[in-house]
């Protein structure tokens, strides 16, 4: 069913502006909805993880706390840009670690609206306090992966377009209880004149971890270390030696489905260790994704005396490689630098596959850049929809800002500035 929107909510100014009285917009819940036709018409001019055999996997292995939603995005009956949405909800469980490191005066807050305004029911039952939050984007990959359009449309228009979406679906969502807050993810610099429309409708930009990637010049993994400086080289022939001692094994969904219990172990040594967790993967997900995608898909396991203590996941694109989730046993990986081991696969990897670039996402940048990743600044937008939520969502804002680090170029002088 289309719906018609001939203006505008929740813009700051007073007087509502309106919109091309073509647009129209559909909403669905779930891919086996999706006009499929539509919707594919739209893929070449953005993210192919907007592919909808990718996002059928994704649905089909969700974590219990996540939805979704796919908006196709009309201009005169004709589909001009398509959405993709996820509803994750937080229980107090996620949030604890922020409270806790929190300001006194964020806690007493905390504290006190509760009292003020839950009921002792409520109270007594705290732990499963939830927030919903409302993605555009891709909670588990970082970059423009949730709203593409047409290179004919005014893009301006279009994300007033999708504000209007947004609210349909917050609206929406009420039956099931309230939108904490809603983030509009990731954006890179030739968007963001476009995307800061969205501060016409109360949202607020903010940085957050750059994209990590490399830029891939080379037909060999030695062409690649001859490219080094003799510092870096050196440094990366070492760990290379150390890694000779891991066996690598590439995996089927039938072996990720066998291994599930140690794969789980291994990703939740990395994953626990962030400090604000969007939802857990089971290894369900990753046999789904090979199962889906096959060759478009690797997983990798590490082992050593016999024993799986890593893994790697990616995603083989057509022009390029994008790095996906890790596990590692944090006391083999002392002993063998499993994870420097990883990150120059990825680039043995991304140069295998005639790539042109790798992205290696967010995270470690500095150890990132050692290999040769270039930092790509990402800027988001959240609006809160209460009080409560807008200040438990700062700190959560504050965790995923850029933290500080010193760039490091591994190539030699001539290598600088390409």
């Amino acid at each position: 069913m289309l719906i018609h929107c001939d203006k505008v909510p929740n813009k700051k100014q007073s007087a509502v502006r309106k919109k091309s009285s073509g647009f129209s917009f559909a909403v669905y819940d779930a891919v086996s909805m999706v006009n499929a036709a539509h919707w594919n018409s739209i893929l070449k001019f953005g993210s192919e993880f907007l592919h909808l055999n990718y996002l059928s996997a994704l649905e089909k292995e969700r974590p219990e706390s996540m939805r979704f939603h796919y908006a196709i995005i009309y201009e005169a009956d004709k589909p001009v840009a398509i959405a993709y949405f996820q509803v994750i909800d937080f229980s107090s469980e996620n949030f604890s670690s922020l409270i806790e490191t929190g300001s006194e005066e964020f806690q007493c807050f905390i504290t006190n609206y509760i009292k003020k305004h839950v009921t002792s029911h409520i109270l007594r039952t705290a732990d499963k306090i939830n927030m919903r939050l409302l993605i555009c984007g891709n909670a588990f990959i970082s970059g423009e992966h949730g709203f593409t359009t047409i290179k004919e449309i005014d893009k301006t228009l279009a994300f007033d377009a999708l504000a209007d979406v947004i609210y349909r679906i917050s609206r929406a969502e009420k039956l099931r209880g309230k939108i904490a807050a809603v983030l509009v993810k990731d954006f890179y610099k030739e968007t963001i004149k476009y995307s800061k429309e969205l501060e016409e409708f109360k949202y607020h930009d903010f940085l957050v971890e750059p994209n990590m990637i490399v830029d891939i010049d080379w037909n060999t993994f030695d062409e690649y270390l001859n490219a080094m400086s003799k510092k870096y080289r050196h440094r990366a022939k070492g760990i290379v030696k150390k890694g000779l001692a891991i066996e690598r094994k590439i995996f089927s969904a039938e072996e990720i489905k066998a291994n599930a219990k140690q794969i789980e172990k291994l990703y939740n040594n990395v994953h626990l260790k962030a400090k604000f967790r969007m939802a857990s993967l089971s290894a369900s997900y990753f046999a789904e994704m090979k199962n889906t995608l096959n060759d478009k898909f690797n997983f990798v396991g590490y082992y050593y005396n016999n024993k799986l203590v890593g893994f790697k996941t990616t995603y083989i694109l057509k022009q390029d490689v994008e790095a996906h989730f890790i596990g590692l046993d944090y006391e083999v990986n002392k002993e063998l630098e499993v994870y420097q081991n990883i990150l120059y696969d990825y680039l043995k990897e991304a140069i295998d596959n005639n790539a042109k670039h790798l992205y290696l996402g967010r995270t470690a940048s500095e150890i990132k850049s050692t290999v040769g990743a270039k930092a790509y600044e990402l800027r988001c937008y959240i609006r809160h929809r209460n009080p409560l939520s807008n200040r438990i969502i700062k700190p959560f804002i504050d965790y995923l800002k850029p933290t500080d680090w010193v760039p490091r170029n591994p190539f030699k002088e001539e290598k600088e500035g390409v």
